[in-house]
């Protein structure tokens, strides 16, 4: 398919971009490049893609677009043992780009990737101030790695204006690219139906309150606090059930906790999933919660499904999509109790979940449609001011 899609954006005049991820995992990061890479390709871009870390449970999606993508064993701190390989491997893929793209802040991607004689974009997706040394990491990592960058994007002003705190020098440099979806609500009467065949598909009651939430099961995803939440809604809802979609070193002990609370019958892990969209749009509700995010992805790909959310973030810049009773709920800290109030009230309240849903929706069309946000991208790379007329991916795929 991708040998396809390379002879069509070349039989156009499309540009091959040496695309570079630093992991295939299913995360936020990696789902924002996929979606880039499927609208980009539809305007003429094809891709030539590796990656420094052994592959992960999202490979085969990247390389429906380059099926000779190679992967790397990253042994050694920063991978230092693979490198020479590594650096080979770009040197030979070069030849055949117009451009680089790095995705992640991957210090073997970035050292591998200079001297190739090509404009380089980094798309960075990590925020940056999360303890006390963070201020001179991200410091020296500008300094050592990013002096000589042509661009980099950031998926939120929050993240931006960090970095240009630490290294102001960037900001000339520095585009709040967003992340796109594709939205797929289209009303109460779509959302009904949709939401009964995905509840059947995976065997969830058809008439319950389910909140789900879907990530890595690390300490600064706080499913701790998604727990402690669901224990307040069952006191309000009885029969209410929750999802955990995701897996990660935490999955043990969040398992024991739930039972400790009485949730063993309430709360279902489902372990990573390829496709969250069944999910999205079976829950009434995401349960979103973090510390640390440069931009909850999450959120955004639930409400596109239609899908309140509930969020809380501590640190991060969840705020810029997500308008505390506009268009969902948000809080500043996390505050199970006051959660699930509002996880109630929206069971309890169709027309006030409609206008939640509606105003997501807005926001999206706005701010977060896929075409938009790539113009960055298209204009970047020189790619055609119109996709084809037969895009080479099907629309909504991840």
């Amino acid at each position: 398919m991708a040998t396809d899609v390379g002879d069509q954006a070349r039989g156009r005049g499309g540009q091959t971009v040496l695309h570079i991820i630093q992991c295939t995992n299913l995360g936020g990061m990696e789902q924002s490049a996929l979606r880039a890479m499927t609208a980009l390709a539809g305007y003429g871009a094809s891709f030539r893609l590796a990656t420094p870390r052994p592959f992960g449970p999202g490979a085969d999606a990247f390389r429906a677009f380059d099926p000779a993508m190679r992967d790397f064993p990253y042994r050694g701190r920063f991978g230092w043992r693979d490198w020479p390989a590594f650096r080979r491997h770009l040197c030979a893929l070069a030849r055949e780009c117009s451009h680089v793209w790095v995705t992640g802040t991957c210090a073997a991607s970035l050292a591998a990737s200079r001297g190739l004689g090509l404009p380089r974009i980094l798309s960075h997706h990590y925020h940056h101030f999360e303890d006390r040394p963070s201020f001179m990491r991200w410091r020296l990592f500008y300094e050592l790695l990013c002096r000589d960058l042509d661009a980099v994007t950031y998926p939120s002003a929050f993240t931006r204006d960090e970095a240009v705190r630490i290294a102001p020098w960037i900001a000339a440099r520095a585009h709040v690219v967003r992340n796109g979806v594709d939205l797929a609500y289209a009303g109460e009467a779509w959302l009904t139906a949709e939401r009964l065949r995905a509840r059947r598909a995976l065997g969830l009651p058809e008439d319950a309150l389910v909140v789900g939430n879907a990530g890595w099961l690390i300490a600064r995803k706080r499913f701790d606090v998604f727990l402690a939440t669901a224990r307040a809604v069952r006191a309000r809802v009885p029969g209410a059930i929750f999802c955990i979609c995701g897996g990660g070193p935490l999955e043990a002990e969040l398992r024991a906790r739930a039972d400790a609370l009485g949730l063993a019958d309430a709360v279902r892990f489902e372990g990573w999933r390829k496709d969250l969209v069944p999910y999205y749009r079976a829950w009434d509700v995401l349960l979103f919660n973090s510390d640390f995010d440069a931009f909850g992805l999450t959120p955004l790909e639930a409400a596109a499904q239609g899908c309140l959310v509930v969020a809380s973030a501590r640190y991060g810049g969840l705020g810029e999509f997500l308008r505390d009773g506009e268009n969902g709920y948000l809080f500043s800290d996390h505050r199970p109790e006051e959660m699930a109030e509002r996880i109630a009230l929206l069971y309890s309240s169709p027309e006030l979940a409609r206008r939640l849903r509606e105003g997501a929706a807005a926001a999206i069309r706005r701010d977060y449609d896929i075409e938009t946000v790539t113009r960055f991208y298209r204009e970047r790379f020189g790619l055609s001011e119109s996709p084809a007329s037969v895009p080479p991916f099907p629309k909504g795929r991840p």
